[in-house]
């Protein structure tokens, strides 16, 4: 009978060194004798994703900017509003339903499956989202109930989160070219992460990526091993 695998969860701002430790954790696995499979579980991707992209073309909107930030400050609020509404249905209809479809029928195979975002992003997006656009109604109930439900039958084996001060972020920002502004966001990301249980944290402030690629291998090779 084939061995359990696990599912290892990464989460944290763009800027934290997500993607790297995720490329480094999942060739230390291989080199463990490990099969590994990455992915991710984010808001505003898959169907949500082209509907943002298509409708910021069509308005002629800066690229250098994520529509779903670019359309609302461009004072579309209203439209803004209602891609909001579509992406949410989208995600919980579509998108996170068949990426978790796909993360545990390979961990049932035996592989490690390591995401980069996991459905409480999602639902830390969606909850920013509905205070910033002022989203009102009874048919954001419904959806944020089965992204709650979904997150609660379906934990990652191990969370990561990943941190790093809204200065560094800033300078990792600019380096890389990212162009959305988003201190605001950052600091309220941090309070929702802060509240999970039995996930560890890990501050790259001052750390580069090597460091923080061997202190997440440790710990996560100690728990899967």
């Amino acid at each position: 009978m084939t061995k359990r695998g696990k599912l290892i969860a990464f989460l944290g701002p763009v800027g934290v060194g997500k993607s790297t430790v995720i490329r480094g954790l999942a060739q230390a696995l291989e080199a463990h004798g490990f099969k590994t499979f990455t992915l991710f579980i984010k808001s505003f991707h898959g169907p949500a994703y082209i509907l943002w992209i298509l409708t910021a073309k069509l308005l002629s909107l800066d690229s250098s900017h994520a529509p779903w930030y670019a359309i609302p400050k461009s004072g579309r609020v209203g439209l803004a509003r209602a891609l909001a509404m579509l992406s949410l249905y989208l995600d919980v209809l579509f998108s996170i339903p068949s990426r978790l479809i796909i993360a545990r029928t390979l961990r049932r195979a035996g592989y490690y499956v390591v995401s980069e975002e996991y459905v409480h992003s999602t639902l830390f997006d969606y909850m920013y989202a509905i205070i910033d656009l002022k989203l009102k109604g009874k048919f954001i109930d419904i959806p944020m109930n089965i992204i709650n439900a979904l997150l609660n039958k379906y934990p990652p084996d191990i969370t990561v989160v990943l941190r790093a001060n809204v200065s560094e972020l800033k300078r990792r920002w600019t380096i890389r070219g990212y162009g959305d502004p988003q201190p605001r966001y950052v600091l309220s990301e941090y309070a929702f992460l802060s509240k999970l249980h039995h996930a560890f944290i890990i501050d790259t402030t001052d750390m580069d990526i090597a460091e923080v690629v061997d202190k997440v291998l440790s710990e996560v090779v100690k728990h899967v091993s």
